[in-house]
């Protein structure tokens, strides 16, 4: 393509439009202007050569100046001296125009493997490898074990103790004769008199053990038994008395039992309530994270999806470019098209071949991107590899009820059911706080028996026979004088508990938008995928039309290759639409939080208590050695949790 020169008194000038001229028309008109005009009546008189001689035409670079065949020589031209066009010559420097060139192909790629991938197969390995997941797992572990932590407070205790008493007590007079000293008796008519003070000597092995229970109510029991083995000063003495040493029990029940502060079922489970929503709002966070790591490695794969498709579209305009060329030179040396026709379809080779290492490029990024979700880097350093999907993009389209998903979205999105959570473990803590901020009154009741004998069972013995009985029954109680302090616990929660339950209404908020969103994206993608189909039939039918136009000689190769390059857009354009279609539809499940369900894959409750490892998970197509042939794949999610798919679309969390 070159611009129009037109000759004029004052030299060329350059028209601004295009023509497309043969290289036979090109030599023709330079050696037409090379000879004087036929028109002697116009022509002024006779100048210097150097004066005459008319300005030289430089062709474009992009059409390259044909050189002379070896067996003709080109003469300069005596501008007086009129020669007639040597045609023969002109037909064998449009020849070299059209010689056969190598048409451009695309250079293979190499050292790296196909990895054919079902999107089961990624889901399983995502689950199993995905460190988020596994993070997450490890919040639901340590609210598990909060609950026990919490629930410690109610289990039965056993309480004991030993004390063994040395015990040398300088006594003074009154402690002298209460203990029998300074008075006369039978067996000791005359008492000595005393010179310094007596020492009243003890040497007891004092033992306790006993049950403890904490009741949901508030109340504590505590059932037990205090065993004393005396041996002293006085006890030695045989007679007046019985036994030495001295064996001394009670076996009594004593149970304490709070009236305002600590009262009541709610104020007393309240730290087991609160663990216990944290635990839920750990495993809704857990199965959250995991959905959207789900739902982002399916978008990532209808990625990789999309750029294969596009690779080839780009691979099929090479194609079709290539056969352009061919032909082009084919019908160049039948003189059917012009001689630049040539280097133009050899131009759109190169620039299809660019724009498929571009789509290469991009298949590459995608599928890494897709590998970022459940790949080491141990892994991508030892398997050099590039994922095969072979699951291709669907094109139908769940129905879409705009109340009804509304609806399952504000009764099982993550989010909607960690804000209820919220507003449980909120709740707990305000009637925590509210008992707390009532004064203490506890009600204290105590009874058992005593038992004294010589020996230990001797003593039980008397205990068990009602020997010394004894009960106790009173109250205790504690009341700050300052209630505002003590009320400022209980309004700090209760306001807690309002602020959770605004929180709760901008979260269904923001849901129904973003569902709202996500169906009109929908809905849109859907139009966008008619349109880019119609779009793409027309550009198929110009395409065919601009071949059948150039093979006509109505038309160039430059227009035929914007033809083809509008068409391989928008074969891109429809397969661009269907993926973002598929990722729409992910994106519904997901914001409904129903995407584990549609993926067959079901959180149980009731899981095994044995941890069980299983293996890697097979190639698509390979069940696993050792495990039911209907599994399609097995995939641990973390030590104690392994998943299963199922060729059946249904599968299970392994929760402990």
């Amino acid at each position: 393509m070159i611009e129009n020169a037109v000759f004029t008194s004052s030299g060329f000038r350059r028209q601004p439009r295009m023509l497309s001229l043969s290289c036979t028309s090109l030599v023709a008109l330079v050696t037409a202007l090379a000879l004087p005009t036929s028109r002697a009546e116009d022509e002024p008189a006779a100048t210097p050569a150097s004066e005459a001689a008319e300005p030289a035409i430089s062709l474009p670079a992009a059409v390259p100046a044909p050189e002379p065949p070896e067996s003709s020589t080109l003469q300069p031209v005596d501008e007086r001296t009129p020669e007639v066009l040597d045609l023969p010559a002109v037909a064998a420097m449009d020849e070299r125009v059209f010689q056969q060139r190598p048409i451009p192909t695309m250079p293979p790629v190499e050292g790296f493997r196909s990895e054919p991938l079902t999107l089961k197969a990624v889901i399983a390995l995502v689950l199993r490898n995905n460190g988020a997941i596994k993070s997450a797992d490890l919040g639901k572990v340590i609210n598990d074990e909060a609950i026990k932590a919490a629930l410690l407070a109610y289990d039965l205790s056993l309480d004991g103790g030993y004390l063994y008493q040395s015990i040398d007590t300088p006594q003074n007079a009154q402690d002298y004769v209460a203990t029998g000293g300074g008075i006369a008796s039978p067996l000791n008519p005359a008492q000595p008199t005393l010179t310094e003070p007596n020492v009243y000597q003890q040497r007891n092995h004092i033992a306790k053990l006993g049950l403890t229970q904490k009741l949901v109510t508030g109340a504590t029991l505590e059932l037990g038994t205090t065993t004393r083995v005396l041996d002293n000063t006085l006890n030695r003495r045989l007679p007046p008395s019985l036994f030495n040493p001295e064996y001394e029990t009670f076996t009594g029940l004593t149970v304490t039992q709070p009236l305002l502060r600590d009262w009541g079922k709610l104020a007393n489970t309240a730290e087991i309530r609160i663990a216990k929503a944290n635990a839920n709002i750990a495993d809704l966070e857990w199965q959250s994270l995991a959905s959207q790591v789900v739902a982002e490695a399916m978008k990532r794969y209808y990625d990789v999806v999309f750029t294969l498709e596009n690779l080839k579209v780009q691979r099929d305009a090479i194609g079709l470019a290539q056969k352009l060329m061919g032909d082009t030179q084919a019908r160049g040396k039948e003189g059917v098209v012009a001689g630049n026709d040539v280097s133009v379809a050899e131009a759109g080779v190169y620039q299809r071949m660019e724009d498929a290492l571009a789509a290469e490029l991009q298949y590459v990024e995608r599928q890494n991107a897709l590998q970022l979700l459940f790949k080491s880097a141990e892994m991508v350093v030892s398997q050099v590899s590039r994922i095969q999907p072979v699951d291709g993009l669907r094109t139908s389209v769940p129905a879409v009820d705009r109340t009804a998903l509304m609806h399952t979205a504000l009764e099982r999105r993550f989010e909607v059911l960690q804000s209820n959570e919220s507003i449980t473990v909120k709740a707990a803590q305000l009637d925590y706080a509210a008992s707390q901020s009532r004064a203490r009154l506890d009600l204290v009741a105590s009874g058992g028996f005593h038992g004294l004998d010589g020996n230990l069972g001797g003593s039980y013995s008397e205990a068990a026979s009602g020997q010394g009985p004894e009960w106790t029954a009173g109250v205790q109680f504690s009341l700050p004088l300052n209630r505002d302090h003590l009320q400022a616990k209980r309004r700090g929660a209760q306001d807690e508990l309002t602020q959770a339950n605004v929180r709760r209404g901008d979260v269904r908020l923001r849901v129904v938008l973003e569902l709202d969103t996500i169906i009109s994206r929908l809905r849109t993608d859907q139009i966008r995928l008619v349109t880019t189909k119609k779009s793409r039939e027309a550009a198929e039918q110009s395409a065919e039309g601009g071949l059948k136009r150039l093979n006509e000689g109505v038309t160039t190769s430059f227009e035929v290759l914007q033809l083809q390059k509008d068409y391989s857009q928008a074969r891109s354009r429809e397969f661009a639409a269907l993926a973002d279609m598929n990722k729409d539809i992910v994106d519904l499940h997901l914001a409904t939080g129903t995407l584990l369900d549609q993926q067959g894959l079901t959180v149980l409750s009731d899981a095994p208590k044995t941890r069980q490892q299983f293996g890697a998970v097979p190639v698509a197509g390979q069940a696993p050695t050792g495990l039911d042939p209907d599994e399609e794949k097995v995939v641990i999610l973390s030590p104690s949790e392994p998943v299963r798919i199922k060729k059946s679309n249904t599968g299970k969390f392994k929760r402990n």
